[in-house]
């Protein structure tokens, strides 16, 4: 049986363990607020720009005459993991659908050292054209430029045949998914799906054409689907890193609870062990 020490000691460390991880939830929980509401303001900007890249697509009989494609030619995947850890598994899921997506030869860009590290260990690094670490708690646009600015110009070269991002996408404070999102060529379910919302217009007209106009601002389209990505990727680990605290802090609330009743046995043993030992000396004497 432990001593009453041991068993405070632990109590104590299990407490401090507590006090912590509630501080962790409170900060997350914070910080989801902020993350929704800049989450909201990205949605605006690239439900826009995509609004307009799919009516462009309508006017587009022939791709291959702005961009050509090469189907033997591998992908270019745009990873998007966390700088920091505790927070489920939120990272994990992710490098999971990497690994069951990528192929040997893709091209890997990765946003987060989470992902860098356990991707890292997975590809080949000469396939990994891009890395960024620290990039903040908003999406950093400077990041997203350096990708578009590489990438773009892979698929004008026929190096790559499409581009996609790996994330995760936030549907609610308890519920978001890893999903992989093929950001070119267009999506004809999404076309679909803004044809059906009316969102997607046989009427509109681009100046002096719409060839080269899709031609000159895909890096746009690019730039804002992975921007409302990164947000959505944040706001996605902020609170999934709320709930694992949630869940630790009443984890240890369970552990002290039961720890405190150990505690009491053990005291109450004693206890009654030494009232016992004191009768007996009594009924000796």
């Amino acid at each position: 049986m432990p001593s009453l020490k041991d068993v405070k000691t632990r109590k104590d460390v299990v407490g401090t363990i507590r006090k912590i991880t509630k501080a962790m939830e409170l900060v997350a929980t914070s910080k989801i607020k902020i993350a929704k509401r800049y989450l909201d303001q990205v949605l605006q900007y690239s439900s826009r720009i995509e609004d307009v890249f799919y009516n462009m697509d309508v006017k587009i009989h022939d791709w291959s005459k702005i961009i050509k494609t090469d189907l033997s030619k591998p992908r270019a995947f745009i990873v998007i993991t966390s700088d920091l850890g505790m927070c489920g598994a939120y990272n994990s899921n992710i490098i999971k659908l990497a690994k069951n997506t990528i192929r040997k030869d893709d091209y890997l860009f990765i946003i987060g050292s989470k992902g860098i590290k356990a991707l890292k260990r997975i590809f080949d690094t000469k396939k990994i054209v891009m890395t960024f670490e620290n990039v903040g708690d908003e999406p950093n646009y400077g990041v997203i430029e350096k990708i578009v600015d590489k990438v773009y110009p892979m698929l004008l070269n026929l190096e790559i045949h499409s581009i996609h991002i790996l994330s995760t996408k936030f549907i609610n404070s308890i519920t978001y998914t890893p999903e992989d999102k093929k950001i070119f060529p267009f999506s004809r379910k999404r076309h679909d799906e803004l044809s059906k919302n009316n969102q997607v217009s046989k009427n509109a007209e681009f100046e002096p054409n719409a060839e080269t106009v899709v031609k000159n601002a895909l890096p746009l389209y690019f730039g804002a689907i992975i921007y409302y990505s990164m947000a959505s990727s944040k706001v996605s680990e902020v609170s999934s890193r709320r709930m694992a605290m949630e869940n630790s802090s009443d984890n240890a609330l369970d552990i002290i609870n039961d720890l405190e009743k150990q505690y009491n046995k053990i005291r109450q043993t004693k206890i009654t062990q030494e009232i016992t030992e004191i009768v007996a000396g009594a009924q000796n004497e």
